[in-house]
């Protein structure tokens, strides 16, 4: 091999593995993400001691939608690797909002925005997949951005590398961003030939059971990863409700009678009792959630967008988790520089605590 090749070898294959994203959690380009991410907050976070981004340039910040979302395109043009940063929830009760409207819908269907929009989506392929409503409709705003910004920058500079993130709320609404893209892909309305890698920062659960089957089934390999602090609580939101309608079919719990087929009468009577028993508290608690998260939030979110029609909920509210899961362990030391505090819930939620645990625990 001639002195030149080798020279030659040397430049350029750090730079080509550099351009390609690879799947798995790298800590430091989640902390860069971190970074990135710590930039869509306006306003000063007491004690918060995460740096600026180091690799990446912001070209884009969206407009503020209705339920105040927005999102910001950075890019690194040594790598060709461009993130779409998702913005969490604001200090206003609008924004907010957004996370209380928390009843399921079917993860395939259309919303009526207003009298001239609908937005079609496509989420997962399971028939009984559902999401968070609330997070749906962020995506419906951002997505009106999102997509043609992506498609110019991948048109006009040859991005293909793209990452998607978002912290707390702003993971919720990654994880609908990266199923949408997917199913835009089969379209022909965003590139096929897209290298997507998410990453959901102290990520709420965007929907049912089914809808992370399939979204950890799109993304296997690692191309998900959810970091997840173990003294947050956001993680373990919204309230999951597991019924037994919510089993994969066939299973042994949809009817008692082939249970209790042959058995005496007083059997047959004292299984139903129980089976009812254990069946019915579940089933109320659904249509609660369903009554107070859904048709009564829904009135307020009408103020702000007063053409929305009220979509038909999906009859349950098993929320799961999704994505490769990473957990940041607080230890003694973290405790004492992050106390708990009663006047303060999001002490272990914010940037710095997420910053703080993963390089203590990962960065080299």
């Amino acid at each position: 091999m001639s002195r030149f090749v080798i020279i030659l070898i040397v430049l350029f294959i750090p730079q080509l593995l550099m351009a390609q994203l690879r799947p798995g959690f790298n800590a430091e380009e989640y902390l860069e993400m971190l970074r990135l991410s710590r930039q869509q907050t306006d306003s000063g976070i007491k004690n918060d001691q995460t740096p600026k981004p180091v690799n990446f340039k912001r070209i884009y910040r969206s407009p503020i939608g209705p339920l105040l979302n927005r999102w910001e395109l950075w890019t690194n043009a040594g790598s060709k690797t461009a993130v779409i940063s998702i913005r969490g929830t604001t200090g206003d009760a609008v924004s907010w909002l957004e996370n209380f409207y928390a009843a399921q819908v079917p993860a395939v269907g259309e919303l009526q925005i207003n009298d001239s929009t609908r937005f079609n989506y496509h989420l997962a392929n399971h028939p009984q997949a559902a999401v968070h409503i609330g997070w749906l409709l962020g995506l419906a705003e951002l997505s009106k951005t999102i997509v043609p910004e992506l498609n110019k920058l991948y048109k006009t500079e040859g991005y293909k590398n793209f990452i998607i993130m978002g912290h707390s709320q702003g993971a919720a609404l990654a994880y609908l961003l990266r199923s949408h893209l997917a199913w835009l892909q089969t379209q022909g309305l965003v590139p096929a030939d897209l290298v997507v890698k998410t990453y959901c920062s102290a990520p709420p659960k965007p929907g049912n059971l089914y809808y992370a089957y399939d979204f950890n089934y799109l993304t296997r390999g690692g191309w998900a990863i959810a970091v997840t602090n173990a003294a947050d609580w956001v993680p373990q939101t919204p309230f999951s409700i597991q019924t037994l309608d919510d089993f994969a079919k066939p299973n042994p719990f949809g009817s008692i009678d082939a249970a209790v087929k042959g058995k005496s009468i007083f059997v047959k009577l004292y299984v139903k009792h129980i089976y009812n028993r254990l069946r019915k508290p579940p089933l109320r608690a659904v249509k609660n959630n369903q009554k107070y998260l859904g048709h009564m939030v829904y009135k307020f979110i009408k103020k702000t967008l007063p053409q929305f029609k009220e979509p038909a909920y999906a009859e349950g509210n098993l929320y799961t988790s999704c994505g490769v899961p990473i957990v940041l362990m607080p230890d003694d030391d973290y405790r004492q520089k992050f106390p708990d505090d009663s006047k303060n819930v999001f002490v272990h939620h914010m940037f710095w605590p997420y910053y703080y645990l993963t390089q203590k625990e990962y960065a080299q």
